[in-house]
């Protein structure tokens, strides 16, 4: 327990001291602030009739700040833990430090484990960061756009609520994540664990769309991908002005929520226990 300890310590010394996290995090909340200013600058604008956009006013408001803060990460803050993951693993091959991380290593498990057990720190860091800023950009929208400060909305369901959402937002955000760090293990290098984590985190949701539209059992096929099971917890989460189908996957069905987190499960395990399989059979080259 100690060396896996040891190892976790220095996992995270060594990501904390990277310039890659301080970009990350900097992208992250680089698009918190944008997303926010671009909604402030829309719920200005008069639409056709002389409305408002109340329902961006509405978002813009403190009661949303933590739900929309949570809605961004499921979806940008999913692309950048899926870039940390995989460099994460696979730079340890690109920079051909890989072979003194096993011989400083008890064993390649205790090694493999606390560098998943890094990514999960620094996902949790990530989510609480996102959230903070949105909140802070909140004030400073609510602030600007001219509207009232009322807090009265905080209330023990509602911190119930946000509590639930952090943690359903850092489960679906997993299996993606984790594909990423396993094809870094596959391909021994961060672009494939950074390319097909990307590439699957866009393109199904292109792909659900199609085969839904197809009909038919293809149109069942979603309901055990990713994408589908991720839109489907995701939904959850409470965003007012009644926008969330631009997070959560719109009008088209999805399976039940039980259904989501009983198929996210099994890819986590899935994912997880390929990652160790292959890193501990397979011979390390660099």
């Amino acid at each position: 327990m100690r060396a896996v300890t040891r190892l976790i310590s220095a996992e995270l010394f060594k990501v904390r001291k990277r310039s890659m996290t301080t970009i990350l995090l900097a992208i992250m909340i680089g698009i918190i602030v944008v997303l926010y200013l671009i909604l402030l600058a829309i719920s200005n604008v008069s639409l056709p009739g002389g409305q408002r956009a109340g329902s961006i006013q509405t978002l813009l408001g403190l009661p949303g700040a933590l739900p929309f803060a949570l809605a961004m990460m499921a979806t940008f803050g999913s692309a950048l833990a899926v870039v940390l993951a995989a460099s994460m693993m696979g730079n340890e091959y690109n920079w051909r430090t890989i072979r003194t991380m096993l011989i400083s290593s008890e064993s390649r498990s205790k090694l493999i484990a606390a560098k998943l057990v890094t990514v999960i720190v620094y996902m949790l860091i990530g989510l609480v960061i996102g959230m903070a800023a949105g909140f802070l950009m909140s004030l400073l929208t609510t602030a600007i756009g001219g509207y009232q400060f009322d807090f009265s909305f905080f209330t023990g369901a509602y911190a119930w609520d946000q509590f639930l959402q952090f943690w359903r937002t850092f489960y679906i955000m997993l299996p993606y994540v984790l594909l990423a760090f396993l094809f870094a293990v596959i391909g021994r290098s961060a672009m494939p664990g950074i390319a097909v984590g990307i590439g699957v985190f866009f393109l199904e949701g292109i792909i659900t769309t199609l085969m839904r539209t197809a009909g038919g059992w293809v149109a069942s096929v979603p309901d055990y991908l990713i994408n589908a099971n991720f839109a489907a917890i995701n939904q959850l989460n409470d965003l007012p002005g009644q926008i969330g189908g631009a997070f959560g996957g719109g009008n088209l069905s999805m399976p039940s929520v039980v259904h989501a987190a009983v198929t996210l499960a099994v890819y986590i395990v899935v994912f997880v226990a390929a990652a160790f399989y292959t890193f501990n059979k397979r011979d390390v080259t660099v």
